[in-house]
């Protein structure tokens, strides 16, 4: 669910203008406590939208990441290529608790919508669509668990090579981690426990 500000159309200008910098970063705050997690970039594209900015700038984008950062919000950064010269997505947590355990749910598109960027989504959040699938189907092997929870997220295809692939390797990994996921004698993965 987005948060739903009625909010006064802003020129570019004026959102650069340090003057505004209090009430922006509270906006900022609000928008990761009515929608965490969310990654840095739907924060700022949120922010511009709300304000009636349609075309992003490179100074812009920076007035966006220092107005984040100014929040002070916990986050969590998560990397899906493996890549470890680049700087992963910044998850953003309404606390710090959520961001250590597994999400209580996950989100889908709305019906007829697209569904997030992977890199968007916590891989927190994805190792609840993991479980949920893994429980409901009672096991699965760990390549069709990981295609089945990503058409649970709303990607109609997870090859192997795709970011939602990886996401939901990871939030399998993850899950693993925190003991949510056993092996059970048959090679099925299944949740250990409820959660």
């Amino acid at each position: 669910m987005r948060l739903g500000v009625p909010l006064k159309p802003m020129s570019s200008q004026t959102f650069c203008d340090p003057l505004y910098t209090k009430a922006l970063t509270e906006l900022a705050v609000r928008l990761v406590q009515a929608e965490s997690p969310i990654s840095s970039d739907v924060i700022a594209s949120e922010m511009l939208e709300m304000l009636g900015i349609s075309k992003s700038t490179a100074k812009l984008k920076a007035r966006c990441d220092y107005l984040i950062k100014n929040t002070r919000l916990p986050y969590t950064v998560q990397e899906l290529d493996g890549d470890e010269t680049r700087e992963g997505t910044k998850i953003f947590w309404a606390d710090r608790e959520s961001s250590n355990g597994i999400c209580p749910f996950y989100r889908v598109p709305a019906i007829g919508g697209k569904p997030r960027k992977a890199a968007d989504i916590a891989v927190q959040e994805a190792a609840r669509a993991v479980i949920d699938v893994a429980e409901e189907q009672m096991g699965l092997p760990r390549e069709s668990l990981i295609t089945e929870a990503a058409k649970a997220l709303g990607f109609a295809r997870a090859a192997s090579n795709t970011d939602c692939y990886k996401l939901c390797g990871q939030a399998v990994d993850y899950a693993f981690g925190l003991g949510a996921l056993k092996v059970d004698d048959n090679g099925f993965i299944t949740p250990s426990k409820t959660n």
